[in-house]
């Protein structure tokens, strides 16, 4: 997975750091001459010395092939307009944003940010999620922490695609409740056959989740 991150502060640099030791690609912005010759040495040729706010400087980071953008600099106004840049000029997977005043959130949200995080904790951890299960999507949490309702797509590498509901070994505590074919919706039963392409919803215990990673959509090898 290929992850653009803007900003070359301690946020961004442990971010970068992190993913790269993971063995995801990464690019990493920063305009600051004299910060970005400092990570250089730490990360390598990884960081692209320039201004993460131009359009220009995006498109040479590859920004339109981007998994995941995430703008974590330092400036709310900088990372507003990386992030709006990312999903709608460049159309990038998905775009993350550091927030570093409260009070900006809800221009964030009107301005249609996806992911907006405050804490590098927090953003470490949802990026982390992106990268290990990006076809396994969590949709709704219930309160008590014991179940949620997940989104997978079928891969045509999946030992499921082509099989009987009632076929498939599914984890313990997984549920399928619904399955959808182009604009069709179905409600499976055991003699219901699921094809590569189908877009499915389970309800499963979070512990379940690797399980239908690597049964649904399996990684390309």
């Amino acid at each position: 997975m290929y992850v653009l991150i803007v900003g070359g502060g301690k946020v961004g640099f442990h971010l970068g750091r992190m993913l790269l030791g993971k063995g995801h690609e990464v690019t990493i912005v920063e305009q600051r001459p004299a910060r970005a010759q400092l990570l250089q040495g730490l990360v390598g040729d990884v960081v692209l010395v320039g201004n993460g706010t131009l359009p220009s400087v995006l498109e040479a980071a590859g920004c339109a092939r981007a998994d995941i953008v995430a703008a974590v600099t330092g400036d709310d106004a900088a990372n507003l307009l990386i992030a709006a840049l990312g999903a709608r000029h460049f159309r990038a997977g998905r775009t993350i944003a550091r927030l570093n005043d409260p009070r900006n959130e809800s221009l964030f949200r009107l301005c249609g940010v996806e992911g907006l995080v405050s804490s590098s904790s927090i953003l470490a951890e949802l990026i982390e999620r992106e990268v290990t299960a990006a076809r396994v999507r969590t949709l709704l949490a219930f309160p008590n922490g014991g179940a949620a309702i997940v989104e997978v797509d079928l891969s045509a590498r999946s030992a499921a695609a082509g099989r009987l509901v009632r076929e498939v070994a599914w984890p313990a505590g997984t549920l399928l409740i619904l399955a959808l074919r182009g604009g069709e919706v179905r409600i499976p039963s055991g003699d219901t056959q699921i094809d590569a392409g189908d877009r499915l919803l389970l309800v499963a215990p979070p512990e379940a989740e690797p399980a239908l990673q690597s049964l649904l959509a399996p990684e390309t090898p």
